[in-house]
């Protein structure tokens, strides 16, 4: 009987384990970013990033360095397609990048990265230091 019980857990703790790895890494695309950036609170250099969809609703995202296998991780929200490019659009406040979605294409969804505590505060003082439009820009990279 007990024998049985192990047995029939380990079954399903594997079958659990193998559909999971499939939901948690859909590769998005690569990009080659030319600046330093920053997603959630994690600085990343510039370099090709290969970004992926994780976790079972896939309302997350990881991004990694092919070269130097830097890699940070954020909630996205899903936002329905667009007509628009496979790219990547950052949030430039000041000096600082922030990565702010990812879109594939235009027929499938995008994600939207909400904005971090550092890029609203560097707002906010932008704003207050009267630079022009606020010293934001968005800025766009085209996914391979």
């Amino acid at each position: 009987m007990k024998r049985n019980l192990i047995g029939t857990l380990s079954l399903v703790v594997l079958s659990v384990l193998i559909s999971s790895t499939g939901a948690f890494a859909q590769s998005y695309a690569k990009a080659d970013v030319p600046f330093a950036f920053t997603v959630g609170s994690a600085q990343l250099p510039a370099g090709t990033y290969e970004v992926k969809s994780i976790g079972a609703g896939n309302s997350s995202i990881a991004i990694q360095n092919s070269e130097t296998s830097a890699t940070a991780m954020s909630n996205a929200r899903r936002e329905q397609p667009r007509s628009t490019r496979a790219k990547l659009v950052f949030h430039r406040v000041g000096n600082t990048y922030f990565l702010a979605e990812v879109w594939r294409d235009s027929t499938a969804e995008g994600m939207i990265l909400p904005a971090s505590r550092q890029e609203k505060e560097l707002a906010k003082e932008m704003q207050l230091a009267k630079a022009p439009s606020g010293g934001y820009e968005e800025v766009v990279i085209a996914l391979n």
